[in-house]
């Protein structure tokens, strides 16, 4: 798929993409709504020599990776929960505490995660107090004196804001995972769709000749514009003038859908006013009614046939008329109708005026080719309107 067909899919699926969109914003709403807000703070300890000499710092500098382990170890935890009175374990408070030598430094980072702001500030203090002492005392000498002074340089302090859930974050997250989502599916049903909706898609379903074949597409009555000679049932109706030597033409009327004989009709009765707006008469025939006989003098005879009409009818149509115009109706029809029309009209030797695209009917009358609605039916076959003044 090209870009363009990427930006065609959203635009027709923009309903799939905005709702799971939304789905995604309202999740990360329930999110923030129900989810317990969770509050970490963090005491620094500072790691130092207590003898003199570069022996010193080196053996902080060698020994200060490993104490991070030691903050979160049984001897540290379990006195913190009787002195604190935790209703815990040491394994589940262990799951809160997190403990971090920044590379480069002789410092130990001990950071509490809880529901209670002021219980996480309590806790990383008194764990950073007990792991002071913890350490000094694992490296106590034989002498009685430990090589190393932990201090708390800077206590932890009460948070005022989550970690989690922090509400503008999760709306966010929430709504690209939502806008990402939506776009998949769209792009995904837009791949899986064999509607017919834009005219390279009638040239595509329509197959070998598809490239040289005359589509008039009719737009949607919200981008309508004030009516022109340039309008798609105009072009249809030049194209339907008289060519026969008698001064007449005859057309039949195919919706490709068998469901969408309505298409048909209401294209009929907007082709008929055009030619009748033209100065041509014309008589809109029956189905089965004969069309043997000439019509009118220079007139246009549109008949308006079904695809699932038995083949006899449809041999008598290909007989009795110059041509075919095929209706498809975007977002209705699928490939396979078009198709399936297609070899019925090559199977009786039918020819092929044209494939009119029209809009769906729920954006409004489906062949009007303008904002004024259609006048009244066209001349009945004994009122011979005259071909001009």
């Amino acid at each position: 798929m090209e870009l363009r067909d990427y930006g065609t899919a959203l635009r027709r699926y923009w309903a799939t993409w905005a709702a799971i969109a939304l789905t995604g914003l309202f999740v990360a709403l329930v999110v923030v709504l129900a989810v317990r807000p969770t509050y970490t703070t963090t005491a620094q300890v500072f790691v130092a020599s207590s003898g003199d000499g570069t022996s010193g710092s080196q053996f902080v500098s060698q020994r200060v990776t490993t104490y991070p382990d030691v903050a979160r170890s049984q001897t540290v935890l379990g006195p913190v929960i009787d002195e604190l009175s935790l209703d815990e374990s040491v394994t589940d408070l262990r799951a809160r505490v997190a403990a971090v030598n920044p590379p480069d430094t002789s410092q130990v980072d001990v950071s509490v995660t809880d529901e209670d702001p002021a219980r996480a500030a309590a806790v990383a203090n008194a764990v950073a107090e007990r792991f002071s002492t913890a350490v000094e005392d694992l490296e106590e000498r034989q002498d009685g004196v430990s090589p190393v002074d932990l201090t708390v340089t800077d206590p932890a302090t009460v948070p005022s804001s989550p970690v989690f859930p922090v509400p503008g974050l999760v709306l966010g997250l929430g709504l690209f995972v939502g806008l990402t989502l939506g776009a998949a599916v769209a792009v995904l049903r837009s791949r899986a769709d064999t509607r017919l909706h834009t005219v390279d898609d009638v040239r595509t379903a329509w197959g070998a000749g598809g490239d040289e074949l005359t589509v008039h597409a009719v737009a949607a009555r919200r981008s309508r514009r004030r009516r022109g000679t340039g309008r798609p049932v105009a072009m249809l109706a030049r194209q339907l003038e008289p060519v026969d030597d008698d001064g007449s033409v005859r057309a039949v009327v195919l919706a490709a859908s068998p469901d969408e004989s309505q298409a048909a009709h209401d294209l009929v009765t907007a082709l008929a006013t055009e030619l009748v707006d033209g100065g041509t008469p014309v008589v809109v025939a029956e189905p089965g009614e004969d069309a043997a006989a000439p019509v009118l003098p220079a007139g246009a005879r549109l008949t308006v046939a079904s695809a699932s009409a038995p083949a006899r009818e449809w041999r008598r149509l290909a007989r009795e008329n110059d041509g075919a115009v095929l209706v498809v109706t975007a977002g209705r029809t699928e490939a396979a109708d078009l198709r399936e029309a297609r070899s019925l009209l090559a199977a009786v030797g039918a020819g092929l005026f044209s494939v009119v695209l029209l809009p769906s009917r729920r954006t409004g009358r489906a062949a009007s080719g303008d904002t004024t609605p259609a006048r009244p039916a066209v001349p009945a076959a004994d009122e011979r309107v005259p071909a001009g003044p």
